[in-house]
């Protein structure tokens, strides 16, 4: 809701809420200082203003940008602030706009008739005076033809908010309204779907930015200005610490920042009642409103947006976004976990229809989705702190956005949490997650009836639960710490006839019991991270319904710890689609052929020692396995340190639907070359030692390739050049090279947001060792640069972390620059040359605010009602 991101009052009105007995204060200057400050745009603004307004007379071609991300992320207002800044342009400009356009998209089904008819009315003479003389509505096709003349001859700039589009075709059908007339036309386009932000910008070259989070500084300056009017405030360090706890749960989301601002200005408003009717102690004062039990559940404000959200999402996804409520606040978890068991329940009315549609590729379409919609948000420290991990699989729902589905998971029976209650007598409740001890729970498992409850989540430090007063479908016990080999047994000897789901990740849990094989409907068993060091035979008795087997620690609580030992007889699991991770190098090469058996394998992780790259004997019976799995999606090898997988590179017949192809710590010569074969290819890391220009070549045909992480065992003796053909679905690219000279040409990678480089101390061959061509990764977002603090002061270090600041500095986007995982603010300083020439460019001399206020008279408007309208127009086309 972008209308909050603005902070509309003038700062010195706040100075009597501040709390008598802090330091807070504003200073003379802000007293003084007028205008609405913008936080966490200026800098995207400049730099998307310098790609809007090229600084080549030349070029004069249409134009489109697209501004995409979730609702309340600011989208408006960046795109309303750069139409602002394009229509202060004098007639004397390079770039002055005779018709300026914002149409507000609409979600009905006639919405491509409505924008059109919208923006017609404003490019067209003003309309009869009756309304009987209005004209017949027109048909689409006639739309587009009257949009297009009148825009034919005509320099024009046209803002599209909030564009939707069910399929392609629609906007095939009406991007001819806006013709490219070579006289420097441009358009804005907002969007929350990425999909149609890429298809709107797929014809024309266009610039897709998306939206971030504010950082850390700028979440806090948005923050005291709408609360305390200043960001030069001086807090008291109990008000810090209650400023922190909010900005944290914000997770710099401006619509969140500005809806607890507003509660925090109203705390603030309240305690200076208090303090004008009665005296009260200093130390009480301190303490009285600035508690961590005050923080509210969820302001009024960030609720109604989050309804409007809510609202707005399909009826097919509405029970999935409920069931996110049934996760632990602040939990980070895998895409597979929720997909799993939206899979193994019946979220629907209908069970068969549910079960007919909802495979696996339909259910990560759906958590799509809800990623669109903001319901599922991306860990940003995921990639950021952990700059060894280029694959980015950690998601969580945001503090605020949890907390309302909970609230209408509740209110809807749908299901319930600790925190909203566990139902009552006359409501059964259907699912059930429990996270925080309850000294109730004893009393409600004798008052209750669970016996109708379909699924049950417990975690944490929650004690005493009757598993047997249950008779589920999903139970998921990860993280529960009080969950005993005692617990188990009574699971599985409770005869769960129905129960599909099984996780106990991350538990203490030391055995598997042998009564496994009673719960004859399981289909996924989670033993991750536990202690359970081997399986008993008995797992097979579920050979008929097992689909998913999940062991090892990797990434979990105990990574040094033995894996576990599988029974010779696993291969007779036949419905077995996931297995992961199985360690190989305690059996014999008899029983790595044996899997080959397992035809139904879609995704399997195994381990290979350094010893069965050398044996001959394992190596062809493991490249005989892989040929039987035709119908494999994912395969992940971790190999010992130091192997050699280039006996892979003979694989005559590799399976076609392969996905994901990870090998770790192993080594290739080259690409194999059967990856060419590949259609859906999407994830790739391999790591190869001998240069061969034919190997990026491969890569970058690859049709679906969204991640790439590349390892090259090399000094490179000449760069090595990324073209501008290939890698057209590309997002994020990992290079691991002692020297990185990587030089891009103009138009690589085009969707690119993330782009990581490994290197080290090695000493570059040259000055010109060093990536180059940085500024023609158009969608880049995010640079992280990783190596070895010790060498920091090495002369390839030192040469190469300056290139790549030069570089991110001098790009059109906002990049966040990542150093060995920590984030450089300091890289996006204003370029006051550049910024000077956009200025000039736009009829403004960056010398005296006179000269601003003139261009504001050119336009017959202030600089007060600009901005004026600047929130009006964001009020009206608000995110949310």
């Amino acid at each position: 809701m972008t209308r909050f991101y603005s902070l509309a009052e003038h700062p010195c009105r706040h100075s009597h809420l501040l709390p008598a007995s802090s330091n807070i204060g504003l200073p003379p200057q802000a007293a003084e200082a007028g205008g609405l400050p913008i936080v966490g745009i200026d800098r995207p603004t400049k730099k998307l203003l310098r790609w809007l307004t090229p600084l080549e007379e030349t070029d004069k071609s249409l134009r489109v940008m697209s501004i995409v991300g979730p609702a309340g992320m600011g989208k408006t207002t960046l795109a309303l602030e750069l139409r602002k800044l394009l229509s202060c342009q004098t007639s004397m400009g390079h770039y002055y706009f005779q018709c300026n356009v914002m149409a507000q998209a609409s979600r009905n089904a006639d919405r491509n008739e409505l924008l059109l008819r919208d923006i017609l009315s404003q490019i067209s003479d003003p309309a009869p005076a009756r309304a009987s003389d209005q004209p017949q509505p027109m048909t689409l096709e006639l739309l587009v033809l009257c949009v297009s003349e009148r825009l034919q001859d005509k320099r024009y700039v046209i803002l599209i908010d909030d564009m939707y589009m069910r399929r392609e075709s629609e906007w095939e059908k009406i991007k001819g309204a806006f013709p490219d007339n070579n006289i420097g036309s441009r358009i804005l386009i907002t969007t929350r779907f990425p999909s149609i932000a890429w298809l709107c910008c797929s014809d024309s070259g266009g610039l897709v930015h998306v939206m971030k989070p504010l950082n850390k500084v700028d979440s806090e300056r948005l923050l005291l200005l709408k609360a305390f009017g200043s960001v030069d405030v001086c807090l008291p360090d109990n008000v810090k610490i209650f400023v922190d706890k909010i900005l944290m749960r914000c997770e710099g989301v401006p619509l969140f920042i500005t809806g607890m601002a507003d509660w925090l200005k109203q705390q603030l408003q309240e305690q200076q009642h208090q303090q004008e009717e009665e005296e009260e102690d200093e130390e009480h004062k301190k303490i009285a409103i600035y508690s961590e039990e005050q923080v509210p559940e969820i302001p009024k404000q960030i609720e109604h947006a989050l309804s409007s959200t809510f609202d707005d999402i399909p009826y097919e996804l509405r029970s999935l976004s409920l069931y996110m409520s049934m996760f632990p606040y602040g939990y980070k978890f895998e895409k597979d976990r929720p997909i799993m068991r939206w899979l193994c329940e019946d979220l629907t009315d209908d069970w068969d229809e549910w079960r007919n549609v909802a495979d696996k590729e339909e259910a990560e379409r759906y958590f799509s989705q809800l990623v669109d919609r903001n319901v599922i948000t991306l860990v940003a420290e995921n990639c950021k702190s952990n700059p060894d991990e280029a694959e980015a699989c950690q998601w969580h729902v945001n503090h605020f956005m949890q907390q309302f589905l909970a609230s209408k998971s509740a209110e809807t029976g749908f299901a319930f949490t600790s925190a909203t209650g566990h139902g009552n007598k006359t409501r059964i409740p259907r699912r059930l997650a429990l996270h925080h001890p309850d000294p109730c729970l004893p009393s409600l498992f004798e008052t209750i009836d669970f016996s109708q409850t379909r699924s049950l989540a417990v975690s944490g430090a929650v004690s005493r639960i009757a598993l047997d007063k249950f008779n589920l479908v999903v139970l998921d016990l990860e993280g529960w710490e009080n969950l005993k080999d005692e617990d188990l047994l009574q699971v599985c000897r409770s005869k769960m006839f129905f129960l599909q789901y099984l996780s106990v990740r991350n538990t203490r849990v030391s055995k598997l019991p042998h009564e496994i094989k009673e719960l004859c409907s399981l289909m996924m068993l989670d033993l991750r991270g536990t202690r359970i060091r081997q399986l008993p035979k008995q797992i097979v008795g579920l050979r008929s319904t097992l689909r998913a087997l999940l062991l090892g620690s990797e990434g979990m609580i105990n990574p040094i710890e033995p894996a576990t030992t599988v029974p010779h007889d696993v291969q007779h699991l036949h419905m077995l689609s996931t297995l992961a991770t199985i360690d190989l190098s305690e059996h014999p090469a008899s029983f790595v052929e044996a899997l080959g058996a397992m035809e139904n394998l879609r995704v399997l992780a195994i381990t290979w020692s350094f010893h069965q790259c050398t044996d001959g004997a394992y190596r062809k019976a493991l490249l005989s396995s892989i040929k039987k799995w035709k119908w494999l999606k994912s395969l992940t090898i971790h190999c010992g340190l130091g192997c050699s997988m280039e006996f892979l590179g003979v694989l005559s017949d590799p399976p076609q639907n392969l996905e994901k192809f990870k090998v770790t710590a192993g080594r290739f010569a080259t690409v194999p070359k059967w990856i060419r074969k590949f259609k859906f290819l999407s994830f790739v890391q391999i790591t190869v030692c001998r240069p061969e220009t034919g190997d990026l070549k491969i890569l970058r045909h690859l049709l679906n390739l969204q991640c790439l992480v590349l390892g090259l065992d090399f000094i490179p003796r000449e760069d090595i050049v990324i073209e501008s053909v290939g890698f057209r679905e590309l997002q994020r690219f990992s290079v691991d090279c002692p020297v990185p000279w990587l030089t891009f040409r103009t138009g690589a990678m085009r969707k690119l947001t993330y782009l990581q480089l490994k290197f080290c101390a090695c000493p570059a061959s040259s000055q010109t060792s060093v990536p180059s061509g940085i500024g023609s990764l158009q969608s880049l977002m995010e640079v992280a640069l990783c190596y070895n603090v010790r060498y920091t002061n090495s002369t390839n270090v030192k040469v190469t972390v300056k290139a790549m600041r030069e570089a991110v500095a001098e790009h059109d986007n906002q990049i966040d620059l990542f150093i060995n995982g920590v984030q450089n603010y300091d890289v996006q300083a204003a370029d006051e040359d550049t910024e000077s020439a956009i200025r000039t460019q736009s009829g403004i001399d960056a010398g005296t605010e006179d000269d601003a206020q003139a261009i504001d008279v050119e336009t017959g408007r202030t600089t007060t009602e600009i901005q004026s309208e600047i929130e009006i127009e964001a009020k009206a086309g608000s995110d949310a």
